[in-house]
Parts: C-alpha cells; structure tokens; sequence
C-alpha cells in the first residue's frame, strides 16, 4: 500500500502531461495550416484558446505572471514575428507574406502541464529564413539526440550550442529550456548554451519531462526588451526561429510527447 500511495500521484501526473502535450500538438497543427498573409494573430489566439478548453484543458500563458513580469500575461500564445525571440502577445496583428511567426503554447490539463513552440513560414520566405529554419530544428534534434538518464544537462547545451555555431548560428542565452511537470517551468533549467556558472553536475532522471527550446538567429544574438515588457526580440533585426519539443527522459532515450513537428 504504502508504494502505491508513493508511485500513483506521478503516474497520474505523466498522465495528464501526455493528455497536456497532445493538446499542444493539436493546436499547433491547426495554427500552422491556418498561418498565412492577411490572417490575424488574434484570431488566432482565440482559435487556440476554444482548442483548448473544448479538449478540457486550460490555457497556461494566459494569466501567467513570473516574478520578473509587471502585469499577467494576455494571451494564450506567444507569437514572435521576424526579428522577436519569445513571449510576443499576439495582439491584433496581420501576418504578411515572408514573415516567419514562432508560435508558442502552454497547457494545463488536470494536475500536469504541456509545452511546445514551433516556427512557421508565412507564404514565400527568404533563402535565409529557409535556412535558419531548417537549422533550427536540426539543432533540437542534436539536444534530444543527448537526452537519456543519467546524461549530463550540460552535455544537451553543449551540443545545442555547437552544431549552431558550427553552421553559423548565435544561440540566444538568455533562455532556457526547463524541466515540466505539476508547473510549466520547473527546475532544474536546460541552457541552449553552457554556463561555467551552471552546475555540471545536474543530471537528467529517468522518468522526468522536460522541455528543449533552442532560439537561434544568423545575427549576433543580443537581445532587448520591447515596451510591452513582455517581448524580447534581437535589435539588429535578423530572423530568430525556435522549435519546442516536450521529451520524456527514459533509461535508454527519450520519448517526445509533442508531435507538431516533422520527423527527422
């Protein structure tokens, strides 16, 4: 009685983060078939918040306030355009022809949360945002490829942050990807880069989800805040792509809850 008291809670949980996470892939599929010129982020948003709720779930983004925020978040997606990096409230924006647009989405289901983003082209774009999109994803697959127990957090950075300066890539530090569970950001973090300042000794358990989200950008990657207080994008204007997946760690691998994104 008493293992089962222990082990039901976190079986429950992961349960609820899988229900969590294909809610994400859900919205996200629909949000990238309907991104094109012309199309509204706001309705997007309100497309992506009915998604949500007719499925049982709650939206996570929408509300939330971390302690370094002025005033709770807006919406249920972030929709970063072009040169933004993350936390960009939709508004009532247009989407034109050769934007990229980064949609990302937190969930609340039951007692377990689900988290995913993904970089979408609107009509025709640049070579370059053809590239740094390709990239992109590849540089996640590269950070899931480290991902089993008893790895190294650090061994997933530094992978992430070699194979994009290896093809020309800056890596935006100043975000991390993180461990997900009963909240939509727990600790320990998953730097995109390594830091001397972060313990190398953190390691990833079997059983624990976790979220990697590489922003990259052909730029020089310094980051500024925009006067919403909410948008960070890079000032030097060049295209910042991201790609999200939530990962289940196991004893041999991993396993990817989320599955907006094509397999590579």
């Amino acid at each position: 009685m008493r293992i089962r008291q222990i082990l039901q809670p976190n079986k429950t949980l992961l349960a609820d983060m899988r229900v969590a996470a294909s809610i994400v892939t859900d919205v996200l599929i629909e949000l990238t078939r309907l991104t094109a010129p012309d199309v509204s982020l706001g309705m997007l948003d309100e497309l992506a918040e009915r998604m949500i709720v007719e499925r049982g779930g709650r939206p996570y983004n929408k509300g939330y306030q971390p302690d370094w925020a002025i005033e709770p978040y807006p919406a249920t997606i972030c929709a970063a355009v072009n040169h933004e990096i993350c936390h960009a409230p939709p508004g009532n924006r247009l989407l034109r022809d050769g934007d990229i647009v980064t949609y990302d989405l937190g969930v609340k289901y039951g007692i377990g949360c689900g988290d995913a983003a993904i970089t979408v082209a609107v009509g025709n774009i640049s070579n370059r945002k053809q590239r740094a999109m390709r990239y992109g994803l590849q540089v996640l697959m590269e950070g899931i490829k480290k991902i089993k127990a008893g790895a190294y957090v650090c061994d997933v950075s530094r992978a992430i942050e070699n194979f994009s300066t290896k093809n020309g890539y800056a890596v935006i530090g100043e975000f991390a990807g993180h461990h997900i569970g009963r909240e939509m950001h727990e600790k320990p973090d998953i730097p995109n880069v390594v830091n001397e300042e972060y313990s190398s000794s953190d390691i990833l358990e079997e059983g624990g989800v976790i979220c990697i989200e590489p922003m990259i950008t052909p730029g020089n990657g310094r980051v500024a805040l925009s006067s919403d207080k909410w948008t960070a994008f890079c000032p030097d204007g060049q295209p910042v792509v991201m790609f999200e997946h939530q990962i289940l760690v196991t004893a041999e691998g991993s396993e990817i809850l989320t599955k907006h994104l094509p397999k590579q």
